[in-house]
């Protein structure tokens, strides 16, 4: 079996791990047996655009990269100006011109069984005539912004609604984005539910004899420092629990985006440390130094965090929001969505209530349960799902 896989959120120069979980199911699915074209293919903008986004503050993550966790992609630019901008606000269809001309071209030459897209839009749009021209089917998967943000544009929805219901499967990683899709306009009828796995091999609890017994309680982030990542409250958050929580107590925030510099300033006075993005290993080293891991979305398709925490045995406290609940399970904790000020202290009380004792969780069972979840259980699951489409297919013709 061979797979055109195309990554629409791959890396970038300033976001090296943008799009990692998708390099992940690469991984895992090679180690099934399948064979994958890789291609990292986004818009770019042009020169003019560049200075208008900058004088908007708007980062430009930079050019995109050709290689994330030893995967070699294909890179494939599609470059837009300030005219294509203008006409895809009136008709976003208008993007499947720049698109065929610099995307279509060169994945038409790709000999494949199955087209398979992450991050519909606007890539998407070339994908029915794409897959019609080779006579294979496509797949799609949704990871949260594609659905909570451009699903709920009123121009683009129509036109996506059109490609998810042509797709021969439509991939979400959680029920409650795929619940969301659905009140959106979508039938479900071709949507299959697959979860993020996580590097079990990376993101594992350590001994107890190898964990700093002497070290404070520690509290985390981690995730972009955007609002959709619910970054901006953290300094409510963490300022609530110094004041509960009586004993020394430090907090870490892992990631990076735009609001890191605020988010310094107003947390000066605390005991945070900053330590950007960091590599998986790494990031699993701080995952166990952490006893709370905190997840105040906005928004979330499913949250991997949640999963690689609790593998390294640290305790989720997040909001109820999207498939949270679902990567928690039994093992943390979710709060109603409320007023902001209410929010913030039921998640800074939740909190205590664990660095305390009054809420306890085997951490052990935690682990163990979390370990599960790895990459290559979870893509078990995608390679059934394009065996049944190929039969499917099959049984047509």
């Amino acid at each position: 079996m061979k797979i055109l896989y195309i990554n629409g959120m791959g890396p970038v120069k300033k976001a090296s791990l943008s799009g990692i979980f998708v390099s992940q199911r690469i991984l895992a699915l090679k180690k099934l047996g399948v064979q994958i074209v890789p291609v990292n293919a986004r818009l770019v903008y042009s020169y003019v655009l560049q200075l208008l986004r900058r004088l908007k503050r708007i980062s430009d993550n930079g050019k995109l990269l050709s290689q994330q966790l030893n995967i070699d992609y294909y890179v494939i630019t599609v470059k837009v100006n300030l005219y294509d901008i203008l006409k895809a606000r009136i008709s976003p269809t208008a993007y499947k011109k720049v698109l065929k001309r610099d995307l279509y071209s060169r994945l038409k030459m790709v000999d494949a069984d199955v087209i398979h897209l992450h991050w519909c839009w606007p890539v998407g749009l070339i994908l029915p005539e794409l897959a019609a021209k080779q006579g294979i089917p496509y797949v799609l998967t949704f990871h949260g912004s594609d659905i909570n943000i451009q699903l709920q544009n009123p121009t683009v929805k129509p036109v996506m609604l059109d490609i998810m219901e042509n797709a021969a499967s439509v991939e979400f990683v959680s029920q409650a984005l795929l619940d969301r899709a659905i009140v959106s306009g979508y039938s479900g009828e071709n949507a299959i539910v697959i979860y993020n796995g996580i590097d079990t091999d990376t993101f594992y609890r350590k001994p107890d004899q190898d964990r700093d017994k002497d070290r404070h309680k520690c509290v985390g982030f981690v995730g972009n420092l955007l609002p959709v990542k619910g970054a901006d409250r953290l300094p409510e958050i963490f300022s609530r629990i110094m004041v509960s929580y009586k004993d020394e107590l430090d907090f870490i925030v892992v990631g990076q985006g735009d609001l890191a510099e605020k988010l310094k300033e107003q947390m000066e006075s605390l005991p945070v440390t900053f330590t950007g993005q960091l590599s998986p290993k790494q990031l699993s080293d701080i995952y166990n130094r952490m006893d709370v891991l905190v997840v105040p979305s906005r928004n979330e398709g499913y949250s991997c965090v949640i999963k690689e925490a609790q593998a390294c045995g640290v305790i989720p406290v997040g909001c109820d929001v999207g498939g949270i609940g679902e990567a928690v399970g039994l093992y943390g904790s979710v709060v109603p969505v409320v007023q902001e000020d209410e929010l913030c202290g039921q998640l800074a009380g939740r909190v205590v209530d664990y660095l305390e004792g009054k809420f306890t969780i085997n951490l052990e069972e935690m682990a163990f349960e979390a370990e599960k979840c790895s990459w290559t259980a979870r893509q078990k699951e995608s390679l059934r799902n394009y065996e049944q489409i190929l039969l499917n297919s099959l049984s047509k013709n």
